[in-house]
């Protein structure tokens, strides 16, 4: 077995348990799924490191956890000082109507994939692993396709704006 395919392996194993630390730390799982995402990502990076670990598992769960420290840390430098300004901040009831249309017409402009994903996980309210087994796809897969999803979202909704 070369690299490529040990580091695959490595990851479809603990891949599981990343994602439940991840939601366990933030509590929203479309955030932890970034998260576990974004891990990936530096744990190829470090692939080498990961390969020579003794605790693989130990290895990938550090990462996740540090991306999710690096994530709650972001968050609370961004929290409003006080209540008034939180209370600024909130769009107007009929604001977030007219934002959750523009969304729907972003979304039917997606790729099929991306766009049965998202539609499957918000509005269907599917879990990770019904949307994998629906789709035929593995969970890697998935967070891949949803990760890419909402990225292309958000971009196209800062483009409309």
């Amino acid at each position: 077995m070369n690299n490529t395919e040990r580091f695959k392996h490595i990851i479809l194993q603990h891949q599981p348990s990343m994602q439940r630390m991840a939601e366990y730390l933030l509590h929203d799982e479309t955030i932890a799924e970034d998260a576990v995402q974004d891990a990936l990502v530096d744990l190829w990076k470090q692939r080498d490191d990961l390969l020579k670990a003794n605790n693989s598992e130990a290895y990938c769960i550090l990462l996740v956890k540090r991306r999710c420290i690096d994530i709650l840390r972001k968050r609370h430098s961004e929290q409003p000082l006080d209540e008034q300004s939180l209370i600024e901040t909130e769009p107007p009831p009929d604001d977030r109507e007219a934002r959750y249309q523009q969304a729907m017409r972003m979304v039917a402009k997606m790729p099929e994939m991306q766009r049965k994903v998202i539609l499957m996980k918000y509005e269907q309210a599917k879990t990770t692993q019904e949307i994998s087994k629906e789709l035929g796809i593995s969970t890697t897969n998935l967070y891949t396709t949803l990760s890419r999803a909402i990225s292309n979202l958000r971009k196209m909704m800062s483009h409309e704006e």
